[in-house]
């Protein structure tokens, strides 16, 4: 293909991003499958979603669209679905398996190449024209390993445009724990309030991510940090009589946000899933990572949902988007110019 059309060519654009990203966490994956002899305790039926510290796999919405994704893939290929999630933390910690048991014993995995298929999909862009061909990719290779147990590594988002609320309450709720954490945010709230996110990815300095990021000088911080402020003041005016509940990656942010008197912010330790910290005990990780899932299901509770956008700022929808889908919520992009 000559190379003028190839860049008009939108599916050879996606494909070799696609690609590229999926053979760097292809070379992170395979050094860790063997040839040992296979394991009598396999089903070779079962698709296995990993989650177990062997690649990247961005924040808690990536892996969450990725995990629904694959299960509802699962479901019209009549397959078993099962998650292995232990890295970070052990997802059991906050989340338990609802309708649909999705446990699995590190015994009954096989990481032998003779007795099973790694699957790995990292996905680029979120058109409704690009989930599609991540499906049919997914798909393709799940086919592929009906002999074998499939680990699928993937952050797949065509779920979105499926049934992702029923999915997500087919395999998942709160831990007895983590409800009660909820609960006591929603006594505090009441059931009318307004979730606004904003994500700045370190650009003001105070927040330690994966992907590294140029902090502003101290005049574009401030302009940024007005304009967000401006926003929620007229947002506020849009819902007079509902508090806002502010979220967000910046601790600078949520002081300046906590000023106005209608804001409500959820204290708690603000981090990346992927940075990983020293080694902790059970209780230790929960009281770390808490805060993530906190702030998920408050927003997911809230009447509307609004995300905060503009320069300098993270684009994608990712973490409020998801939310806004466990209860079919409004979401709405509060856009703003500097």
């Amino acid at each position: 293909m000559p190379r003028r059309l190839r860049k008009r060519n939108r599916y050879y654009q996606w494909y070799v991003v696609t690609s590229m990203w999926s053979k760097w966490k292809k070379e992170s994956v395979l050094p860790h499958y063997t040839q040992d002899l296979p394991n009598e305790r396999t089903c070779s039926n079962e698709v296995v979603m990993i989650h177990n510290g062997w690649v990247y796999s961005n924040g808690w919405a990536d892996r969450l669209r990725g995990i629904v994704s694959t299960y509802l893939l699962c479901k019209e290929l009549g397959r078993e679905f099962r998650i292995l999630f232990t890295h970070p933390f052990p997802l059991e910690l906050f989340l338990l398996p609802n309708t649909y048991d999705w446990r699995i014993d590190e015994k009954d995995i096989s990481f032998s190449i003779q007795q099973s298929r790694p699957i790995i999909l990292e996905i680029c862009g979120q058109s409704r024209w690009q989930t599609k061909k991540q499906k049919a990719r997914l798909k393709h290779h799940l086919k592929k390993s009906k002999r074998k147990q499939a680990h699928v590594y993937t952050n797949a988002l065509f779920a979105y445009h499926e049934d992702f609320k029923g999915a997500f309450h087919e395999l998942f709720k709160p831990s007895e724990r983590l409800q009660s954490a909820i609960d006591r945010e929603l006594a505090n709230l009441g059931n009318d309030y307004v979730s606004v996110s904003a994500r700045f990815m370190g650009v003001l300095g105070d927040f330690v991510d994966t992907v590294g990021v140029e902090v502003l000088p101290k005049d574009q911080q401030e302009q940024l940090l007005q304009a967000c402020i401006t926003t929620l003041e007229k947002i506020h005016r849009q819902h007079p009589d509902s508090p806002l509940l502010v979220n967000s990656d910046s601790t600078t942010f949520l002081d300046r946000a906590s000023q106005l008197p209608y804001v409500y912010t959820i204290p708690g330790h603000i981090l990346h899933l992927d940075v990983t910290e020293a080694a902790m005990d059970e209780e230790q990780l929960y009281h770390t990572y808490e805060k993530t899932f906190l702030d998920f299901f408050m927003i997911a509770h809230a009447t509307e949902i609004y995300r905060l956008q503009g320069q300098w700022m993270r684009s994608e929808t990712g973490f409020p988007y998801a939310a806004s889908l466990v209860y079919g919520r409004p979401f709405h992009e509060a856009g703003f110019s500097i």
